[in-house]
């Protein structure tokens, strides 16, 4: 839950006092009298001026009484409407969320629909974890309502392509694709450091398969490279604390050609997809296949260092010569 203390207090003393401010004491039960009672068009205007006067309890009982009472005219729908804009502006995200839902399924072809279910996708992310100072960070909490905002702009996305509010609604798909991004990182970390290594490695493939685009790109083949590393630690475990020279920032080429045929990245991708692809070990790294993937083929004459996981008599290291005999 968003923090916002001050202004949740207020409400809070808002609506438990029993004087002093102009929501005070009001009964959403309460019948409406006067002008209001009889005409719904008097009763929503009316309902409109609170809101902009902030009193959010008299305009939400304005607004209820509308929907109820008058349920065929024109501004049953708007006041439905309405009673969910007042959900929002008390921040009662998870009431808001589900009015906003339920006036898109109960009218799809209302002129406002591509507003409702705008303001549902923005409902679900202000129910987002927050970073409180005082609390752990964000990526560490449940990432339950930011996976339903993604969720809720993506339908809004598809169905009302043409929509004003689609600019905003890209934005806030970015952003959470990033929160969830971070929590995945934070997940895989977590296994890394518990020497997990195949739920690591699983991790890290989600990053690159679901979220290899962010940074420009560059979040999959990082991805990728270290889900090879955690592939190669769970499949040799007399190896688990193998020297971090070996797959540090020496090795930083193999690094840059992580989603390449033959390295250790397509070895994690064929552990993720089931596929298989035969590679050779690599004498730089020690990055090798796993167990049971069969031969690996004989590489091509003239084959560059590094596209077999091996060099190649003529490429890349000098072959070490023979000492001559005593």
């Amino acid at each position: 839950m968003t923090w916002r203390i001050p202004r949740t207090l207020c409400l809070a003393a808002l609506c438990a006092c029993a004087g002093g401010g102009k929501d005070a004491g009001v009964d959403l039960t309460k019948p409406v009298t006067g002008a209001e009672a009889s005409n719904a068009a008097i009763a929503y205007n009316k309902a409109l001026q609170e809101k902009k006067s902030e009193n959010f309890i008299e305009a939400t009982r304005l607004f209820e009484y509308v929907r109820t009472n008058f349920p065929y005219s024109q501004y049953s729908a708007m006041a439905e409407l309405g009673v969910a804009d007042m959900s929002f502006d008390r921040e009662d995200w998870g009431a808001a969320a589900t009015q906003f839902q339920d006036f898109v399924k109960s009218h799809p072809s209302h002129p406002k629909a591509d507003y409702a279910a705008y303001r549902a996708g923005m409902a679900y992310f202000q129910d987002r974890p927050s970073d409180f100072f005082l609390l752990p960070p964000s990526y560490e909490k449940d990432q339950g309502p930011v996976r339903q905002a993604l969720e809720a702009l993506n339908r809004f996305v598809n169905g009302y392509p043409k929509s004003e509010y689609i600019p905003k609604a890209k934005a806030l798909i970015s952003d959470c694709r990033e929160l969830l991004a971070a929590h995945e990182r934070y997940v895989a970390e977590f296994y890394v450091k518990n020497e997990q290594w195949k739920g690591a490695a699983q991790r890290y493939m989600t990053l690159a398969d679901t979220y290899g685009d962010l940074r420009d790109g560059t979040m999959h083949g990082e991805s990728l490279w270290n889900a090879a590393n955690a592939w190669q630690k769970a499949n040799d475990p007399g190896d688990e604390r193998a020297d971090p020279a070996r797959t540090g920032a020496a090795n930083a080429g193999h690094r840059d050609a992580a989603i390449a045929p033959g390295t250790a990245a397509a070895q994690a991708r064929a552990h993720s997809s089931g596929r298989l692809i035969v590679v050779r070990s690599c004498q730089c790294c020690g990055l090798r296949p796993p167990p049971g993937s069969g031969p690996s083929p004989e590489p091509p004459a003239n084959a560059p260092w590094g596209e077999h996981g091996r060099p190649t008599e003529g490429a890349g290291r000098p072959r070490q010569r023979a000492l001559p005999a005593r």
